[in-house]
């Protein structure tokens, strides 16, 4: 499988694309992204919506575009993300009326490589067994969960830090561990602590 082939979350493709979670929403609200469902996560009921690469890339060239795209133009920009190889896309130029004139590659190469990136030590480094910390996500051949390791990181602990005491194991599984994480966070009651009206 090859890094255009992966899915992610709608909380990865925000990630990857540096956008906020409200502009994927908005995206698959109007009806161009196209969405794949996915069973629930655990501790959900809905079912997880997944985007392409392509739905990556149709986000972060809106967010960083200067240009306003009318409802056609955004129709336009999808078909072309979702049918131009990916050794092309980041070469070629795209003319959406006249006078407008669109390099991807500009806008792209950025999240082009933080996709790859992080599709390839997601799925080296992130596994989800249930004979493991009850199927909660943590970093394969390890009982360490990517909450742990970004609860680690988010309380200031560098990855450096981790590394040392893990030293058998990459940067690029921290890495993963923690964009996964704040990505895809635990869905329900925080644990040990209750709720407060």
């Amino acid at each position: 499988m090859t890094y255009m082939d992966q899915l992610f979350t709608t909380g990865e493709a925000a990630a990857l694309a540096d956008a906020t979670p409200g502009a994927v929403e908005k995206a698959i609200e109007e009806g161009i992204v196209e969405v794949r469902k996915a069973p629930a996560a655990k501790g959900s009921a809905r079912p997880r919506r997944l985007l392409s690469v392509a739905g990556v890339y149709y986000i972060a060239f809106l967010k960083n575009c200067a240009f306003r795209f009318s409802k056609e133009h955004k129709h336009k920009l999808w078909s072309c993300l979702k049918t131009t190889p990916p050794e092309r896309l980041l070469k070629t130029r795209w003319h959406f009326s006249p006078g407008v004139e669109v390099n991807p590659g500009e806008l792209l190469r950025p999240v082009a490589e933080r996709v790859k990136r992080y599709a390839r030590a997601r799925d080296r480094w992130i596994g989800a067994n249930p004979e493991i910390k009850g199927g909660t996500p943590v970093i394969k051949g390890t009982r360490m969960t990517v909450y742990s390791v970004a609860g680690r990181v988010k309380r200031g602990d560098t990855i450096e830090a981790i590394m040392e005491e893990n030293p058998d194991l990459p940067r690029e599984a921290f890495e993963a561990a923690a964009a996964y994480a704040r990505a895809n966070p635990l869905v329900g009651r925080p644990g040990g602590r209750p709720w407060r009206a």
